[in-house]
């Protein structure tokens, strides 16, 4: 990340920390840096107090690295992509994983709905069936 770019995530999640935005400051930090959960929390909290976020915290993908991810990314192959910058990165498997996701939805955000909306059917679907089964098992029951 050039300086530029960091001073304005810095500004961007100072003016939401002082705005009382915690959570919204931590997605700032992770959508830019990749990082997990915990370690964007102690980063925001680092940056609230007015100290440096840890300079291990930002791990970032080599430009040729960030074209591949990307490239997977496209063609529908989110688990090569998470390996992929695993390896690059250096970090671990939930962590990659959240990096790729927020990476997948700035570049196609239609696929995330769509694929939300699709797991969002097959819970119904299944809970419509699940629910099915008990009707029978309980007609079943009360008939014998």
């Amino acid at each position: 990340m050039d300086p530029a770019s960091l001073q304005k995530l810095l500004d961007d999640i100072k003016a939401e920390i002082a705005a009382g935005n915690m959570i919204t400051a931590i997605k700032l930090y992770r959508d830019a840096t990749g990082v997990g959960l915990a370690e964007a929390k102690q980063a925001v909290e680092l940056i609230a107090a007015g100290k440096p976020p840890p300079s291990g915290a930002a791990p970032s993908l080599a430009a040729d690295a960030m074209q591949e991810v990307s490239a997977l990314i496209t063609a529908g192959r989110k688990i090569e992509a998470i390996k992929v910058y695993r390896k690059a990165v250096g970090v671990d498997l939930k962590d990659a994983k959240d990096a790729v996701d927020a990476l997948e939805a700035k570049i196609n955000p239609a696929a995330v709905v769509t694929r939300d909306a699709a797991m969002r059917r097959r819970l119904v679907v299944t809970g419509l069936l699940v629910v099915a089964a008990l009707a029978a098992l309980v007609f079943l029951l009360t008939r014998g």
